[in-house]
């Protein structure tokens, strides 16, 4: 046998003692708390959820992240990797992974501003193109009320005893509940001229119609309010207003229940008529409802922010259900100037 063919046996034997050792923590963990008679902490009013993982009260364990090239203690996180560090309020299965030294069996996650406790989550096998480097993959659940911003988000890992080095940290952004074109994250971006909102919460197929001072009917089946024949398929950004998603359509939920028509640039002047279309009850009897408007507002200290600016709540029931072949309910009127 070659010598890195035993590293990578010895590195998967360490994995799996790992993984054994924290799941003997995590059940007398549990054990401890069945015997008290308090409940588990399952986290649930967390900025964000893992699905996969134990979660844990309290600060994050290790010493804070260092500077580059400064001096750093083991276990640790070796690498920390996303496609993006964007996280979109109600997002769902937003996909982490990295490595750690070879004396981890876990590691802990948290935002460094945010929440209560910690999230843990045991080490896979090692990397043998990375020296043996244990490696560690989550998928993480983002809470619909997560404030948007920057927020630091740190991850330690953790040795047989619970110890852990220092700490490692990715600056994410956490966005609006409606499209801000990150705004929220860097304020230098301008926010979208306007957006028009529709969000509910359970698996009811909502549409939000519109229709322009032009007539044009708007909804998810004919996405923008680029006026017929003027541009084809392909609406004028400067101008025209373009939905971004079509929410539980086929009775199929959706991890954000809203619909949003986003301008870019100043919306066509006139009056705007909106209407709210139960495509299908999805086995729902009724589905609540807000429809809101939001426009740039000024911002404290300079540049703007997308603030509310009409909310209007309803609710429709399961026998208005009709697969498209109406216009809806009528909810609320507006007019650009």
């Amino acid at each position: 046998m070659g010598a890195s063919a035993l590293a990578v046996m010895l590195g998967a034997l360490r994995a799996l003692t790992a993984l054994l050792a924290l799941t003997t923590l995590t059940a007398l963990t549990a054990l401890t708390v069945g015997c008290t008679g308090e409940p588990a902490l399952s986290g649930l009013e967390e900025p964000f959820r893992v699905p996969a993982g134990t979660f844990r009260e309290g600060d994050l364990p290790g010493s804070p992240p260092v500077a580059a090239g400064e001096a750093t203690t083991s276990p640790r996180v070796t690498v920390v990797e996303s496609v993006n560090n964007v996280l979109r309020p109600g997002q769902v299965g937003k996909s982490l992974h990295g490595r750690t030294t070879t004396d981890a069996v876990a590691v802990a996650l948290r935002f460094a501003d945010l929440g209560t406790g910690h999230w843990v989550v045991p080490v896979g096998g090692p990397d043998p193109q990375a020296g043996g480097e244990l490696t560690w993959t989550l998928a993480l659940d983002v809470a619909h009320d997560a404030p948007p911003g920057l927020h630091p988000l740190r991850v330690a890992a953790l040795d047989e005893a619970g110890n852990a080095g220092t700490q490692a940290e990715i600056t994410t952004c956490v966005t609006g509940v409606v499209p801000d074109n990150l705004n929220a994250c860097d304020p230098t971006i301008a926010p979208p001229r306007a957006v028009l909102s529709l969000a509910w919460t359970n698996d009811a197929d909502l549409d939000l119609v519109l229709v322009t001072p032009s007539g044009k009917i708007v909804s998810p089946k004919q996405p923008t309010t680029a006026p017929p024949g003027e541009n084809g398929t392909s609406p004028d950004l400067a101008t025209d207003g373009v939905f971004d998603l079509d929410a539980n359509a086929g009775c199929v939920r959706a991890s954000t229940t809203r619909e949003n028509i986003v301008w870019q640039g100043p919306p066509e002047h006139g009056p705007y008529l909106v209407y709210v279309n139960l495509h299908a009850a999805c086995g729902e009897p009724a589905a609540t409802f807000t429809v809101s408007l939001h426009l740039p507002t000024a911002r404290e200290g300079g540049g703007e922010v997308l603030a509310e600016a009409l909310h209007v709540p309803g609710q429709v029931l399961a026998l208005h259900a009709n697969g498209g072949a109406e216009i809806g309910l009528y909810v609320t009127a507006f007019a650009f100037q």
